[in-house]
């Protein structure tokens, strides 16, 4: 069996992510908040998902790409045509923008920036994590 990236002691966030193309940041940015849930995909990851997990709103697609928001799932993935996890996620009055993050070594190979095509959800290393904690405003 080939292991895999991401356990219950690597994981240090999830994120979610949001192409503006498809999904309309406007009503978020005037609520403040990310929408409550999202689509994830079938696989290993979204089994890992647990209740009070932290999450960041990554936006890709976006003149201002960036981490937008954080917080926390707030359920398990729910099976169907289309896999959907619940979020509490608060947006940030300004994004942390992508060029700033990965102007940060420790940051500089995230995969939510490597590989913004990838289906949700991403997520971030327990290190990496660490270092973008400190980052966050508030």
């Amino acid at each position: 069996m080939t292991a895999r990236a991401i356990t219950e002691q690597t994981l240090g966030a999830w994120v979610i992510k949001c192409n503006p193309h498809k999904t309309d940041l406007a009503p978020m940015i005037a609520a403040g908040r990310a929408h409550e849930h999202w689509c994830v995909a079938d696989n290993y990851r979204t089994h890992l998902m647990a209740v009070g997990q932290p999450v960041l709103f990554g936006v890709s697609a976006h003149a201002r790409r960036g981490i937008w928001g954080a917080g926390q799932l707030t359920g398990t993935p729910v099976p169907g045509p289309q896999w959907k996890v619940s979020t509490n996620i608060t947006l940030f009055d300004a994004p942390i923008l992508a060029s700033h993050i990965q102007s940060v070594a420790e940051l500089s190979m995230l995969e939510v920036f490597r590989s913004p095509q990838q289906s949700n959800p991403s997520w971030v290393d327990a290190s990496e994590w660490a270092v973008l904690r400190s980052m966050l405003p508030g």
